[in-house]
């Protein structure tokens, strides 16, 4: 498994402890860290050569 697809796994993993997450500030927390785990896998990817391959998700809120 290559390091940008670990690192989306982390953030899919750290999305379900959002989605049980049991107040709204803890969502958030979990939302940004999951944030973070796709922005590094964006990262790696393109440095895995992959250009583009890999994109961070916009938040719901962002306009």
């Amino acid at each position: 498994m290559r390091d940008s697809e670990r690192y989306l796994a982390q953030a899919e993993t750290v999305m379900r402890l959002a989605a049980r997450a049991e107040s709204p500030a803890e969502k958030d927390v979990y939302l940004n860290i999951a944030e973070g785990w796709r922005r590094l896998a964006a990262e790696v990817s393109r440095n895995e050569g992959d250009y583009g391959r890999v994109e961070p998700e916009k938040r719901s809120f962002e306009a």
